[in-house]
């Protein structure tokens, strides 16, 4: 029925008689145990109330039993709506600590977002402290109802679309709200569920039959293949609906450790459950109805993506292991020797002087400075590897000292805490070990002196090395050895010593999650490879247990690294690269996928985690080209350059005592490399473009086939071809020893890119010839592909003449755009170029809409169009056919036009 409270507030007051019934048929939902599903026993499941055994199998009591009741009506609150909710039965618990009085409030935003809080209605409890986009009121006729059950129900809501009466979101089984224990559950629309991060995926869409578990948690854990946490938090989905595409996204906003369950019900139906061990529970819901929609809603919310520099844009190459300046420049040379295109040549740990921040070697990488100068020469950009640990070697070491006199890093949460043995003039900082030969201390940078500190030793460090960009890397926070004896690389010559966390409440949670049990956790802690959660951080006016602010650490030094170089290079674009990210880490980093290893299967994985970085914001992102850890051969380097020449971010990259797996190493990986990435230097133009929408408006940039064709059942499994964008579609070779692959073409028009043959109508899948030289790549038909002639780097390549690439769909149209602004510098659309273009009815129109001067010089040169039908017999530009020629090729249908167009004046180029 409908209970109306006041003229702007109409919600379901929901009769759960039916659903109450259901609850018996729900015995899919699985009472977690802290030591994993396999001790599941009656005896076992008999030690927590909230728990049942039926029939084999230990699943939680009934809601009405087990969870909360409504008490009381709605409450109006202005914008939306709140109620009282209070525990049924104190005594059915999993882990104790259960919070009686709860708040469920709806909260409404935009027509597509409405935010659901439940919270403790008698004590304030974490919240993520991140800053995220609200508006200042809801705006009117919103595109949702929330429905809640009524007064003296067990509590169950849901959020309904309106146009469709589809509910989104559904609450099923009981509410479980303990102090470090939250668990809800909810069916979903589909089983077409992608998302969440960052963990091990190895595919795109999730899977639910088997039941999977996830942990998320930021950590310091190297790419596997089995389900486990890595080095960012993000819990955020999306569900398309059903087969017309309609689609939703949601952010379950916490920072503390979390898992979250896929399965099916008894009956078949999808679910989810979500469980988190702190804080409360906010939940986001954006409403699309497109998949790509729903990436800009959260983009919104969150911050737009970055705009990062045309330079960046450019193929980076990086290892640890240089081992001196000598090192770098013979990668260099074999780079030019093969006239491979670079832009940025990155250092990894191996240049610090013992691996302390701030510093370089003086014996290996003396010459450091002229090094970089020579780099700068050859117009390449430099990055520099940071880590947040500094040794505590305070009298040899000034940036230590620096950030001990502002008092800047991460306390023990009681000085009682502190180890009898911590190192004098420590004071009751927690010291661990990471990669210098001396123990370490970890600044706070959700601390604004700690920030002002880091930023000033940034500056300190630029008059020392003339950097262009810096990676932030070890920031879930690393530490090594945690727990255990020692660090793996603990000094040989020293007693046997780590940073040992306490056995409390905050490091030995009742409920650790799935993260203790998976991946390289020695301890079985949650502290294991990183620092004791008994921490204290403070942001000027709130203090926070690293309990719950852990995994914004990676997210708190990127904006400050962020802030420090634009202080450094005022006026100009920052390039910070992170391991680990939060979501909204995408208004200031760029991210790699972390530490992979030389495996076809980490090489498909890679193409997963980039749509998985799409959604969460981060669209700047890309795997270490041909493995971090363990040698490629030959074959796997060429096809990963080739796949990785076609990340946004474009870098190799590989580990100490590992030999060299630079392009230039070997003769075919290095021809292979130059041709493939001279094809994505020609289509930056391309590239850029989609960053600029996404920094004004929250696009994605790389795009799974389901963003672009959401009603395409098929499209939603492919994982292993990806978008530019809407018009460019990759579908790599990942199979070793493949000379061809099966490509899916959803419906319309495709051309090979290169030479315009028309390869597919789709919708069909279709075997392409992929011989080792070659990465299938498409066009779509109705598209228009700017580009310029490529070069070595891109300060060379920005300077040359413009082209376009046009595919005609069936219809014989195409559009596009071309957007330039200089590369660099503060973004200002007003002094920015944008022309649209449109072919149709035989004439290209292009039409400038603002910023004719920053393409002053810059001509269009060549037009190629894909599927013309007849060889013309004039062509004109503005009605003058002076200065144009053209070859029609009839076998193929492809017209190559030859002209010279200032990007700076409109035109209209008539076929006829």
């Amino acid at each position: 029925m409908l209970f109306k409270v006041s003229p702007s507030l109409v919600l379901f007051v929901i009769c759960w008689a039916l659903a109450t019934a259901q609850q018996t048929k729900l015995q899919a939902i699985e009472c977690p145990f802290p030591e994993g599903q396999d001790v599941a026993s009656e005896t076992e499941c008999g030690k927590y109330t909230a728990c049942e055994w039926t029939n084999g199998r230990c699943h939680v009591v009934d809601a009405h039993i087990g969870g909360y009741q409504v008490v009381g009506d709605p409450v109006d609150t202005g914008r939306g709506f709140r109620v009282n909710l209070q525990k049924i039965d104190p005594n059915v618990t999993m882990f104790g600590g259960d919070i009686i009085n709860l708040i469920f409030e709806a909260i409404y935003h935009e027509a597509y977002h409405v935010q659901i809080k439940i919270y403790d209605a008698d004590n304030a409890r974490y919240e993520v402290p991140v800053p995220i986009n609200l508006p200042a009121s809801a705006e009117p006729n919103p595109l949702y109802t929330v429905g809640v059950s009524g007064n003296g129900d067990t509590f169950h809501f849901n959020v309904t679309r309106n146009s469709n009466g589809r509910t989104m979101f559904r609450s099923m089984g009981p509410l479980t709200f303990e102090d470090q224990f939250l668990q809800f559950h909810t069916w979903l629309s589909s089983t077409y569920l992608y998302g969440f991060g960052e963990n091990t995926h190895t595919s795109f869409r999730h899977v639910f039959e088997p039941r999977t578990t996830f942990p998320i948690f930021a950590r310091d854990q190297p790419v596997g293949t089995e389900q486990m946490n890595e080095y960012g938090q993000h819990p955020y989905y999306m569900v398309v609906e059903d087969d017309e595409g309609n689609s939703h996204s949601v952010l379950l906003y916490t920072s503390n450790a979390m898992e979250y369950s896929t399965f099916l019900l008894d009956d078949g139906t999808p679910a989810l459950t979500l469980r988190t061990i702190g804080g409360i529970i906010d939940i986001h819901v954006f409403l699309g109805p497109t998949p790509e929609e729903t990436n800009v809603q959260y983009a919104t919310m969150m911050g737009y993506p970055a705009f990062p520099p045309y330079w960046s844009l450019g193929f980076h190459l990086s290892r640890w292991g240089y081992n001196s300046t000598t090192g770098v420049r013979e990668a260099r040379e074999r780079m030019k020797a093969m006239g491979i295109p670079q832009d940025v040549q990155t250092m990894d740990i191996d240049y610090m002087y013992r691996q302390r921040d701030f510093t370089y070697d003086p014996t290996n990488w003396a010459d450091m400075p002229d090094l970089i100068q020579e780099l700068h020469n050859d117009n390449l950009r430099v990055t520099l590897i940071l880590d947040p640990a500094l040794v505590i070697d305070f009298d040899n070491y000034p940036p230590a000292q620096r950030g001990k006199d502002a008092d800047v890093f991460i306390k023990w949460s009681d000085k009682a805490l502190v180890p009898a043995d911590q190192e004098p003039g420590t004071d009751d900082y927690m010291v661990g070990y990471v990669w210098p030969d001396n123990k370490t201390i970890f600044p706070d940078f959700l601390n604004p002196d700690a920030q002002a500190w880091w930023i000033n030793e940034l500056k300190l460090f630029h008059d020392i090395l003339a950097y262009d960009s810096i990676w932030i890397d070890m920031n879930e926070p690393a530490n090594f050895g945690t727990n255990l004896d020692k660090p793996w690389n603990w000094p040989p010559e020293l007693e046997p010593w780590s940073l040992k966390c306490p056995d409390n409440a905050l490091d030995s949670p009742p409920y650790p999650t799935k993260m203790i049990r998976v991946g390289d956790n020695n301890s079985n802690k949650i502290s294991d490879h990183t620092i004791c959660m008994s921490a204290n951080q403070t942001d000027g006016t709130t203090t926070y247990l690293h309990y719950d602010v852990h995994s914004l650490y990676g997210w708190s030094e990127t904006v400050a690294t962020f802030q420090g170089l634009l202080e450094i290079f005022p006026g100009t674009r920052p390039v910070v690269l992170s391991r680990s990210t939060f979501p909204g880490s995408g208004q200031y980093a760029v991210h790699w996928l972390g530490d992979n290893s030389a495996d076809w299967e980490h090489m498909h994985m890679s193409i997963v985690g980039m749509l998985d970085f799409n959604m969460f914001g981060l669209p700047m992102v890309g795997a270490d080209v041909c493995g971090f850890f363990n040698e490629p051969d030959m074959e796997m380097c060429a096809r990963w350059m080739e796949l990785g020449a076609f990340y946004p971010f474009s870098r190799n990259h590989n580990t100490l005592g590992m030999q060299d797996q630079d392009p230039g190493v070997w003769p075919e990986v290095g021809a292979i490399s130059r041709d493939t990435l001279l094809l994505r230097y020609k289509y930056l133009p391309f590239l850029y473009s989609l960053f600029h929408k996404a920094h004004m408006h929250g696009n994605s940039v790389v795009r799974p086939l389901l963003n672009v064709f959401p009603n395409d059942l098929t499209a939603r499994d492919v994982d292993d071809q990806f978008f530019w964008g809407s018009s460019l579609m990759i579908a790599p070779v990942i199979t070793q020893g493949a000379t061809s692959r099966d490509v899916y073409f959803p419906e319309g028009l495709w051309y090979e890119l290169r030479y315009g043959v028309l390869t597919a109508t789709g919708p069909i899948t279709q075997t392409v010839n992929a011989p080792m030289e070659f990465i299938p790549l498409f066009i779509r038909g109705g598209a228009i592909l700017p580009w310029q002639e490529p070069a070595e780097n891109t300060e060379l390549s920005k300077m040359n003449a413009y082209g376009l690439t046009m595919a005609l769909d069936a219809t014989g149209t195409a559009s596009g755009e071309i957007f330039w602004d200089g590369g660099d510098g503060e973004h200002v659309m007003s002094e920015a170029y944008m022309s649209h273009l449109n072919f149709a009815a035989n004439a290209l129109n292009m039409t400038i809409m603002h910023g004719e001067t920053a393409v002053s010089g810059l001509n269009l040169e060549t037009i190629s169009i894909y599927g013309y039908p007849s060889d013309p017999t004039t062509i004109t530009v503005n009605g003058d056919a002076t200065g144009v020629s053209w070859f029609f090729d009839n076998v193929i249908k492809v017209l190559e036009v030859y002209l010279n167009v200032p990007l700076s004046q409109n035109f209209i180029i008539n076929f006829n």
